[in-house]
C-alpha cells in the first residue's frame, strides 16, 4: 500500500496529465475558429410590427426567418435551408394572412457563411424551382467580424446590397457588430421575373395601367463577432406597385419590424462553445500549461526519497 506522502503527489500527476491531454484534444470538440455550429438549439429570427399595413389597410405583420442545416455536412461546408415567410391580418387560419413563402436551399461554407454555389428558391407563389446566383452574407458573416461593410443578401431583391458597420455592444456576454443597410426605391420587376412582380392598375379615367413591384429596406443587423451569425434583426420594408417612372399607384405591404429581447438573446447565448481562434489558441495553451506544472509537481513529489525516522536505542 502506498504510503499517504506519495498519495497526494500522484493524485497531482493525474489531473496534471488530464488536462494535458484534455487541452490537446479540446480542439476537436470546440469550435476554436467561428464556424457555423451544427447543432444550434435556436435559429429562427420573428420580426413583428402591430401597426404594419397590407394593401393600404392597417394589418399587424410578422416575417420569419429559419434556417435548418441539411446533409451534406462536413467540417468545411454544409447544407442549409432557409425558409422565409410573411404574413399580414389577423384571419382566424394562419394561411389566410400569408403574404409570401419561399423556401431558400444552398450549400454554405461554415467559415465564411457565403454560399459555395447557386441557391435554389421555391416558393408557394411561383413553380418550378429558381436558381438565384448572389453570394453575399445573409444570415451568417464570416468568422472573426471585421468593422467593415459587407454585401448582404435581400431575398426580395434576390441580389445584395452593403451593410456598414455602426458599432458594437454586448449581448448575453458576447461582443455584437451591429451593421445597417439601407436599400432605395428599386423596380424588382427589371431584376427577374416573377408574377408577383407586375400588375396593373385601373387609372383616373378607367384605363389600365402597367404597374412594377418597387421594394425598399432599412436593416439593423447584429452579428456575433467569433461565429459571424446573425443574432437579432430590425427592418423597415415598404413594397409597392408604382409606373416605370416610380410614381406610386398601389398599396402591397409595409412594416417597421424587430425581434423581440428574449429571441436576440438565446441565439447570442448559444454561441458560449464557439471561440475564435486567439480565444481557442489561449485556453489550450493555458490548460496545457497547467497540467504541465501539477504533473511535474506531482512526479516530483511521488518520486521523493522517503525521510527515515532515526532509531533510538535507550540502555537498560
Amino acid at each position: 500500500m502506498l504510503p499517504r506522502s506519495r498519495i497526494l503527489p500522484i493524485l497531482l500527476a493525474g489531473v496534471g496529465i488530464a488536462l494535458i491531454v484534455g487541452g490537446l484534444v479540446a480542439p476537436r470538440f470546440l469550435l476554436g475558429d467561428g464556424r457555423l455550429p451544427l447543432d444550434l438549439e435556436n435559429s429562427t429570427w420573428t420580426l413583428r410590427d402591430p401597426e404594419g399595413t397590407y394593401l393600404g389597410e392597417p394589418a399587424p405583420v410578422t416575417r420569419q426567418l429559419h434556417m435548418g442545416i441539411q446533409n451534406p455536412a462536413d467540417r468545411e461546408t454544409t447544407g442549409v435551408r432557409v425558409g422565409d415567410t410573411l404574413r399580414a391580418g389577423t384571419a382566424g387560419r394562419d394561411f389566410d394572412n400569408l403574404v409570401s413563402a419561399a423556401t431558400w436551399s444552398y450549400e454554405m461554407d461554415r467559415v465564411t457563411g457565403q454560399p459555395t454555389g447557386d441557391m435554389r428558391l421555391q416558393s408557394v407563389m411561383a413553380m418550378p424551382e429558381t436558381t438565384v446566383s448572389a453570394g453575399g452574407q445573409w444570415l451568417k458573416f464570416p468568422a472573426d467580424v471585421a468593422q467593415e461593410d459587407y454585401e448582404v443578401f435581400d431575398p426580395t431583391l434576390r441580389a445584395t446590397a452593403p451593410a456598414h458597420f455602426v458599432g458594437q455592444e454586448e449581448v448575453a456576454g458576447r461582443t455584437v457588430y451591429r451593421f445597417e443597410q439601407d436599400i432605395a426605391p428599386t423596380n424588382v420587376a427589371l431584376a427577374y421575373a416573377d408574377l408577383r412582380n407586375t400588375t396593373t392598375v385601373e387609372g383616373p379615367e378607367g384605363e389600365q395601367i402597367r404597374a412594377f413591384l418597387f421594394h425598399s429596406a432599412r436593416r439593423v443587423i447584429l452579428v456575433d463577432q467569433v461565429s459571424g451569425l446573425v443574432v437579432g434583426l430590425e427592418e423597415k420594408v415598404d413594397d409597392y406597385y408604382a409606373d416605370a417612372q416610380g410614381a406610386r399607384l398601389k398599396e402591397l405591404v409595409t412594416y417597421d419590424a424587430r425581434m423581440d429581447e428574449a429571441q436576440v438573446e438565446g441565439l447570442a447565448g448559444q454561441l458560449g462553445t464557439v471561440f475564435s481562434q486567439a480565444q481557442s489558441r489561449a485556453v489550450t495553451i493555458g490548460v496545457i500549461a497547467l497540467g504541465a506544472l501539477l504533473a511535474v509537481a506531482g512526479l516530483a513529489g511521488a518520486v521523493r526519497p522517503e525521510r527515515t525516522r532515526p532509531r533510538h536505542t535507550f540502555a537498560e
